[in-house]
């Protein structure tokens, strides 16, 4: 068996494995009354888990928390020598109850608080990438593993993306953040918006589950180097005029539009919005 099946299988089984676990878990969170999530919470754990499995050397810093390297490679004398950072993005999130406003499980089919069985989707979660870091370990952190977790029409979709942390886009992104921001370090990646298409995503896992825990699809490639299409949807009316797009063109190759794509304006000194615990 070659190195790419064997990673291949692990990948497979071990995201299968986890799968499973959280459909138990999501059966205790569609019956519960006590308005506490079940499903989804450990998905730091589960996104280390799996970069020492896509890269079968390396090791995981140990840590609860703090500054180490999330996953990395070390030589004959202990010492690390590249390193990957992991994130993971969870859309499986609290919805909003429609009548009385409270969060409420995802899987939760009443309201806690009113009974009301109509919710609105919450999907505001982010890959949170530290702008500072990135230059200060930019010789040894070689790439972002991107996990994103959500639940499409009742299947579970777990999706796997590479970027590479010497992409030009995705080093002028970090760099903006860095220079023109007063108030933090971090960029607030979204999942398939203007700014994700535009660093260069790679695929490398891509498979769907029904909530019996049967794969309905799966893509596997830990190995694969092409980026991803651009979608052209995440762009305004004026980027596409700019950019020379014709308005019926979805998909574009990314080595057609990466040496135009420009970094956009943004507010990045805004104030937190209000917080309260009711």
């Amino acid at each position: 068996m070659s190195i790419e099946e064997q990673i291949n299988n692990e990948t497979k089984h071990f995201i299968t494995e986890y799968v499973n676990q959280e459909i138990l878990n999501i059966s205790k969170e569609k019956n519960g009354t006590k308005n506490i999530s079940k499903a989804f919470r450990g998905i730091g754990d589960f996104g280390e888990e799996l970069a020492t499995i896509l890269n079968p050397n390396s090791l995981c810093s140990s840590s609860k928390g703090g500054c180490s390297f999330d996953n990395f490679v070390i030589n004959s004398d202990g010492v690390i020598i590249s390193a990957t950072e992991v994130k993971t993005c969870c859309h499986i999130q609290p919805k909003k109850c429609k009548k009385c406003n409270n969060k409420v499980p995802y899987y939760q089919e009443k309201c806690s608080f009113c009974m009301h069985s109509e919710f609105s989707k919450i999907t505001d979660s982010r890959f949170g990438i530290d702008a500072k870091a990135h230059f200060e370990y930019n010789t040894l952190l070689n790439e972002y593993l991107l996990i994103h977790i959500r639940d499409i029409n009742n299947e579970i979709n777990i999706t796997v993306f590479i970027i590479k942390s010497n992409n030009t886009y995705f080093n002028n992104y970090l760099k903006n953040q860095l220079e023109n921001s007063e108030k933090s370090n971090t960029c607030n990646l979204i999942p398939y918006s203007y700014d994700f298409y535009s660093s260069g995503p790679i695929k490398i896992i891509d498979l769907k589950y029904d909530l019996t825990g049967n794969l309905k699809s799966e893509y596997i490639n830990r190995f694969n180097s092409d980026v991803i299409d651009f979608n052209t949807e995440c762009l305004t009316i004026e980027e596409k005029q700019k950019y020379g797009l014709d308005n019926t063109i979805q998909n574009i190759s990314y080595d057609e539009i990466k040496d135009k794509l420009e970094i956009r304006n943004k507010k990045l000194n805004k104030l937190r919005g209000k917080t309260s615990r009711v």
